[in-house]
C-alpha cells in the first residue's frame, strides 16, 4: 500500500465513523433514547395532573429528561408555547379552551374545593364536607394573582354579592397551604391540591354549586419535536378514564 492510498483511507475513516455517529444521534432522538422536553405549566395544573403525565411518560422513555417551568397564568403558558420558550404547556380555563396560536388537548375538569385549616378551636366548618358557596360570605380568604383560576372564582363571588375579606394575596401558589395552616384564613383551589392538602393537616371540603376548570394540553401547531409528540400521545392516554 502505497502512500497516497494511505492518503485516503484515513478521511474514508472519518467519513464512515461520522456518519454512524450521525445515524446513532438520528436513532436516539426518534427512539427517544435521550434529549430533553420542556413543559410549561400553570402551579396548580403541575401539581396534577401533569405528575400523572411525567410519571407515565418517564415510564416509557426514562432516558428524556422533562424540565417543567413556571407559568402563572394561562397567557402565559400560551405565550411560551408560541414563543417557543417551551414546546408543550399545561393551563387551566373556566371557559373554553385557547385556539389559533396553538393546538389544545383537552385532558379533563378539576373542580374548585375550599382548603381550611384542620379540626381545631375556632376553625370554620368543622365536621363539614361541602358548603355552599354562599357560607364564605364573611370568610378571611387567600387570594392568588388576577388571571389564575381561583382568583377568577372569588372575583364572581363578589360579583354575586358574596361579601369576605383578602387576609393575603400571593402570587407563589405554594404559599396558600402553609398560609391556611397557619390559620391566616381559608382558600379556593383547583382539586388537584386535595391530596397534598390533606397530608398535610388541612381540610378539603367540596364547594356547591360545582365548579370547574377546563384542563388543556397545548402544542404549536408543527414542527413539534418527537419527544413532544410522544409526550402528547402518553398524556392523552394517561388521561383517559381506566386508564
Amino acid at each position: 500500500m502505497d502512500i497516497r492510498q494511505l492518503a485516503l483511507i484515513e478521511p474514508a475513516r472519518a467519513a464512515v465513523r461520522s456518519l454512524e455517529t450521525a445515524r446513532a444521534s438520528v436513532a436516539a432522538v426518534h427512539e427517544l433514547r435521550d434529549g430533553r422536553l420542556d413543559v410549561a405549566s400553570m402551579p396548580s395544573q403541575a401539581v396534577e395532573p401533569l405528575t400523572t403525565m411525567v410519571r407515565a411518560f418517564s415510564g416509557r422513555y426514562p432516558g428524556v429528561s422533562v424540565a417543567v417551568k413556571a407559568a402563572f397564568t394561562s397567557r402565559d403558558v400560551v405565550d411560551m408555547v408560541r414563543t417557543g420558550a417551551a414546546e408543550l404547556g399545561l393551563l387551566a380555563v373556566p371557559g373554553p379552551l385557547p385556539e389559533g396560536d396553538v393546538v389544545a388537548h383537552s385532558v379533563g375538569e378539576q373542580r374548585f374545593v375550599l382548603v381550611v385549616r384542620g379540626g381545631v378551636d375556632g376553625a370554620p366548618f368543622v365536621g363539614r364536607q361541602t358548603v355552599k358557596c354562599e357560607e364564605l360570605e364573611g370568610q378571611r380568604l387567600i387570594v392568588g394573582q388576577r388571571g389564575t383560576g381561583m382568583r377568577a372564582y372569588v372575583d364572581g363571588l363578589r360579583e354575586r354579592g358574596i361579601t369576605f375579606s383578602v387576609a393575603a394575596e400571593t402570587e407563589h401558589r405554594v404559599s396558600v397551604l402553609p398560609l391556611v395552616l397557619a390559620g391566616v384564613g381559608v382558600a379556593v383551589l383547583a382539586e388537584s391540591w386535595r391530596g397534598l392538602a390533606e397530608r398535610a393537616g388541612a381540610r378539603v371540603l367540596d364547594i356547591e354549586p360545582r365548579t370547574t376548570l377546563r384542563i388543556g394540553l397545548v402544542s404549536r401547531r408543527s414542527g413539534l419535536s418527537p419527544a413532544a409528540r410522544a409526550f402528547v400521545t402518553t398524556a392523552l392516554d394517561s388521561s383517559t378514564p381506566g386508564n
